[in-house]
């Protein structure tokens, strides 16, 4: 060997790897797929109101005892037609509290324009075991919407 020759030592090489087609990948993660409730009887909503606290939380007990969540369970939370929507899973990435909460995370928060203290109508559906969390602000807008349609037709009740 030449002086300044690098000389490379049998460890540090890594052994040649075999044949990769022999190999089967890993399957890849099942990302959860949260929808609305698609149920058509409106019996099978479950409805209450919270308000959001200043850490994003809502205390909404009786609903999620309507579905059977209780503390610990696994949820995952996702933004589905603008709005949040809390559905069971095994693997969820949230829990509900010890008193019935649930922690919205803030980026979801801030995408379907939920500030700390804003009210917030919960529609439970047990059958289909989904929580959706609409803006109190929306559902008063359909309210809107439905009582001109009632004015204009000239229903009165």
């Amino acid at each position: 060997m030449r002086a300044g020759e690098e000389q490379l030592i049998g460890a540090l090489i890594p052994p040649k790897i075999a044949n990769r087609a022999d190999r089967v990948p890993a399957p890849m993660p099942v990302l959860p797929r949260l929808s609305l409730p698609s149920d058509q009887n409106p019996d099978g909503l479950v409805l209450g109101m919270a308000r959001l606290d200043r850490s994003g939380r809502l205390s909404a007990r009786d609903l999620l005892g309507a579905l059977g969540w209780q503390p610990g369970h696994r949820i995952d939370i996702g933004i589905v037609a603008g709005v949040l929507v809390a559905s069971s899973s095994p693997t969820g990435q949230h829990v509900v509290h010890g008193r019935g909460e649930l922690s919205l995370p803030a980026t979801a928060r801030s995408m379907c324009n939920l500030p700390p203290g804003v009210s917030v109508l919960l529609a439970a559906s047990p059958a289909q075991n989904v929580l959706v969390i609409h803006p109190v602000a929306t559902v008063a807008r359909l309210l809107i919407e439905h009582h001109a349609r009632l004015t204009a037709g000239g229903e009165h009740v």
